[in-house]
């Protein structure tokens, strides 16, 4: 028994893909379909059987949650349940919305209106299926779940209200036995070589980011020759990537291949006009001339398609700085126009005429091959006449120099700019690939703001060419940056400045339709609808209301739904944790049994994995809190801007009414909730500061039962309360948020800015024993402050603290700092710098001598007698000589430092006694003695070396000369007498 059980353990942890499928869920053998169209005939069984079992808990009660409430991943219980009876209705909700009592209105608002935070108390009902569920089915037991009782699992279960236990059956009801851990909400996976069905899962998870998946679904589906569902990939790509030209070439390609014209024409119908490509636009042209032959063109109607496509494709692309190949090859197409360059019917000078305006178009245009098409031009009008060859180019050279230069620009301005359209999402602050696409970013503002300088000098000679150059720029780069929505914004502001009105208002539509979630866009477009519909008479307020209230909506549904998707996804990932600890807990259940474990250490293991699964839960929850949260800011955010602009369009209005105004917008943002308490703010302050109405302060009101521990909602609410003077509802507030939020330990910091706002008020308009109390609850609940600070804060204003503030009485105060100008010498090495090898021996120290006459001077003295000018002479060879003097300034502050430093030495040497000064025979054997530090052996005892030095009787150099040029002549004298005899 033992043996097997530990089998089915090892089964277990092996994965889920052992797990017994039933019969039609089976592998499948080659040459059969992909399970990614099982999926899908099994998928509305799988999502009913989730259903049900989500429904089921073991104490039989359920939580019914309000519209405005958040979803309770923890209502999901355990997975091992005995068989039941479940009803086929749906499972009714309870909400506080549904009472049928008349509710009460203050000041134009429903002062007893439900709200997100208010959560009705979930009244018991019948756990019952969707009706659609009407057939029985069975879901069968893993083979682990049959050997393991219900006793031998051990995991803890959420104890819900047993007076909610009881399951009502129902007319029509499906018999559901206890589950396994590999039955619940667990995939099916995907077999390896279902490459497709891979692909489109990543697909469905991430749309936007995972373009890897798109390229390789639409290669693959390419490469099995399965055309027609290539050609849904592609149309679902396109939804997302509309501007995408290498993906538009790439499906053009697949339909040439199959000589399918007609649905290339369609191609071209619908990306032609809003992806300004050359690739693109170079593959049109490619399909003009293979449909317009001009070897067999008797009537030359072929030719003039082709001219008139040429001429279409040059208006619209012929700025870019890649389309040199176009222009030279339609100059090549109007060498082929009949006509004789330098001939003298009508046809040669039509032909000569076309030809000269092309080139002069070329030469123009800053690209690659500008000067490749000089030469050309410069040909032709040779060949043409060599009398008005040098006339004609003389008067383009200043054109073509400029589009020569600008080129050579241009190249260095957009060196490392990447000009793919297929677009990336911009990877988050901090994170792998943020600096690459900011610098993409940047490379593109450049490019703009170098064609905005206007470097081709048409702004005043052809303004209209150069509003197409930059308007050109400015479409590359919203191609490639779509998901940026500062540049979409940016090209709009500059078409609306140079009177593009249309094209702002494509640009703004546009970069809503590729960004919908972004406030920056939506603000700008309804900021520029109200601009256009406060002009216009002929609407009423109610339609000028919903022509600016529509991107709003559009903007608040995204957000919306972006909310339920983080949401559902945390309730993934909290399921996943549930999962994991019901595998764990059976697990254990298997090694208890198989191994007679004690209940002592089932209860311990219990409590651990307990531990672990909390810990697991807080984490994801932890995780997802901040995107959640900013989802609501952003929420509130929207709400707030759209009470502001209907509040300027039709007034504060009525709730329910024709004419709503800002208070509808209020009312249908609690309705819909998510909102945060910056949306009662803005509304309560717009009726206060606006309409001097007082259910500005019901508002507040409301609010402070809402988010009793929000204490910048309640700092407003104060500051409110004490600008119309009701300063004794003022301190209640005070009193009863300070009270709740330092119940909790968790929450004293955020009391800390009432606390403060208070004292000062109390500090200018209050009693001094209020003051002081005040301060002492200040001091008890954070006392990390200093102790001074309070005191201080009473008298401080405008950032000037006047307990601060030192008197200056005396000169002695504000003595400048005795600083000593940088020197421009070298700085010497520390000896204790790591960086030095301390076995390379440093220059030796230089022998000082004393000067007879101090000076400044940084030459040597002239000697006074013969004897210091023999000495000089006699010195060592190796000493070094004193360095240069520094000229010019350098040289001028060195002095100064010199004098500075000797100034004070110079006072008293007259009144002392001269310093020791070292002999020079002892300086030069200290300067060649080694550094102590190269010692390896035996060192000199620095004490003993000074005894004996000072106890040496050495004789000064000029006796010790004397003597010895005695000793040389009377030498000199003995050998003369001996040479004599």
């Amino acid at each position: 028994m033992a043996d097997n059980e530990i089998a089915r353990l090892h089964q277990l942890q092996s994965g889920q893909e052992n797990m017994a499928w039933d019969n039609d869920g089976a592998g499948e053998a080659e040459g059969q379909s992909s399970n990614t169209e099982f999926i899908n005939q099994e998928n509305k069984t799988t999502v009913e059987d989730a259903q049900v079992l989500r429904s089921i808990s073991p104490s039989g009660s359920t939580t019914a949650v309000s519209d405005g409430g958040s979803y309770d991943p923890s209502s999901i219980t355990s997975l091992q349940v005995p068989a039941v009876n479940v009803a086929a209705d749906e499972l009714s909700r309870s909400s506080s919305r549904s009472s049928l009592r008349k509710p009460k209105v203050v000041g134009g608002f429903l002062a007893d209106d439900s709200d997100e935070e208010e959560v009705s108390t979930p009244s018991p009902s019948a756990l019952q299926v969707p009706g659609s569920n009407t057939t029985n089915r069975t879901i069968s037991p893993s083979p682990l779940q049959s050997s393991v009782s219900q006793q031998d699992i051990t995991a803890p279960t959420k104890q819900g209200n047993p007076n909610t236990g009881a399951l009502q059956p129902a007319a029509s009801s499906v018999t559901v036995p206890a589950p396994s851990v590999s039955a619940v909400n667990v995939p099916k996976a995907r077999l390896p070589h279902d490459k497709i069905g891979i692909l489109e899962d990543r697909i469905a998870e991430d749309p936007k980011g995972d373009l890897e998946a798109w390229l390789g679904l639409i290669a693959e589906l390419r490469g099995r020759h399965k055309l027609d569902e290539a050609r849904a990939v592609f149309e679902r790509f396109f939804k997302m990537f509309p501007q995408s030209a290498e993906i538009w070439v790439q499906y053009l390609e697949m339909e040439m291949e199959s000589d399918n014209f007609g649905a290339a024409e369609a191609i071209f119908g619908k990306s032609l006009m809003t992806v300004p490509n050359v690739s693109l636009w170079t593959a049109y042209l490619n399909y003009i001339r293979r449909m317009n032959d001009l070897r067999n063109d008797a009537t030359g109607n072929n030719r003039t398609t082709v001219s008139q496509a040429y001429d279409f494709v040059l208006n619209n692309i012929g700025v870019d700085r890649d389309s040199g190949i176009i222009w030279q090859e339609y100059m090549e197409f109007l060498r082929g126009i009949p006509g004789v360059i330098g001939g003298t019917s009508w046809q040669d000078g039509q032909k000569l005429d076309i030809m000269r305006k092309a080139y002069q178009r070329a030469i123009g245009v800053p690209m690659s091959t500008v000067s490749t098409l000089w030469k050309e031009y410069d040909q032709f009008e040779t060949g043409a006449n060599k009398m008005t060859a040098r006339k004609y180019t003389t008067e383009q050279s200043p054109k073509y120099m400029t589009a020569r230069s600008a080129n050579t620009a241009l190249e260095n301005v957009t060196r490392g700019l990447d000009r793919s359209t297929i677009p990336k999402l911009p990877p988050a602050a901090g994170y792998e690939g943020h600096q690459e696409y900011m610098n993409q970013v940047e490379l593109w503002k450049k490019w703009i703001a170098w064609e905005q300088e206007d470097p081709l000098v048409l702004k005043s000679d052809e303004p209209d060419v150069y509003k197409k150059r930059v308007l050109y720029v400015y479409k590359q780069a919203t191609m490639t940056l779509r998901f940026w929505p500062e540049i979409w914004v940016e090209a709009a502001e500059w078409s609306f400045t140079n009177k593009l009105d249309s094209d702002g208002l494509e640009f703004l539509t546009n970069g809503i339709a590729a960004n919908p979630g972004s406030c920056l866009l939506t603000f700008k477009y309804a900021e520029r609808l109200e601009k256009e519909v406060s002009v216009d008479q002929a609407k009423t307020p109610k339609e000028r209301g919903e022509v600016v209230r529509a991107p709003f909506d559009q903007l608040l549904n995204y957000l919306y739904d972006l909310y339920k998707q983080v949401k559902a996804r945390e309730a993934k990932e909290l399921e996943k944790v549930e999962e994991a600890a019901t595998a764990d807990a059976s697990i254990d259940a298997i090694i208890a049994q198989a191994t007679d474990g004690d209940d002592e250490d089932d209860t311990v293991a219990a409590a651990a994995r307990e531990a672990k699964r909390q810990q697991r839960r807080a984490e994801v929850i932890a995780n997802l809190d901040p995107e959640i949260l900013d989802v609501r800011r952003v929420i509130s955010s929207a709400w707030i801007a759209l009470m502001r602009a209907m509040r300027r369009i039709q007034g504060k209005g009525a709730v329910k009414s024709e004419i709503g105004g800002s208070r509808q917008i209020f009312a249908d943002a609690r309705q819909r909730g998510k909102i945060l308490s910056e949306v009662y703010v803005a509304s309560a302050l717009l009726e206060h500061h606006v309409y001097k109405d007082p259910a500005g302060t019901k508002i507040f009101e409301r609010g402070a039962k809402l988010f009793p521990e929000d204490s910048k909602f309640i700092l407003e609410y104060l500051k409110h309360l004490i600008s119309i003077g009701d300063t004794t509802n003022a301190r209640v507030v005070f009193e009863t948020s300070v009270s709740k939020l330092t119940a909790s330990p968790d929450l004293v910091e955020k009391a800390k800015p009432l606390y403060i706002y208070f004292h000062k008020y109390e500090s200018n308009y209050g009693e001094l024993i209020a003051i002081r109390k005040l301060e002492q609850r200040m001091a008890e609940l954070f006392p990390d402050d200093p102790k001074l600070l309070r005191f201080s804060e009473r008298f401080t204003s405008e950032g000037f603290d006047p307990t601060a503030f030192r008197p200056i009485i005396s000169k002695f105060q504000k003595l400048p700092k005795n600083t000593v100008m940088q020197s421009i010498e070298p700085a010497q090495s520390s000896p204790s710098n790591p960086y030095i090898n301390p076995y390379v021996q440093n220059p030796s120290p230089r022998p000082q001598y004393l000067e007879p006459v101090a000076t400044n001077s940084p030459k040597r003295p002239l000697p006074q007698s013969f004897e210091q000018l023999q000495d000089d002479l006699t010195r060592p060879r190796k000493i070094a000589r004193g360095e240069s003097p520094l000229k010019g300034a350098a040289g001028r502050r060195l002095d100064q430092q010199k004098r500075a430093q000797q100034q004070p030495q110079n006072q008293f040497l007259g009144n002392a006694s001269p310093p020791f000064v070292i002999p020079r025979d002892i300086t030069f054997l200290l300067s060649i003695i080694p550094r102590a530090d190269l010692y390896n052996s035996t060192k000199f005892n620095p004490q003993a070396m000074v005894q004996l030095l000072s106890q040496t009787q050495i004789p000064h150099y000029d006796d010790w000369k004397a003597a010895k040029e005695q000793g040389f002549l009377g030498q000199q004298q003995s050998w003369n007498s001996s040479w004599q005899r």
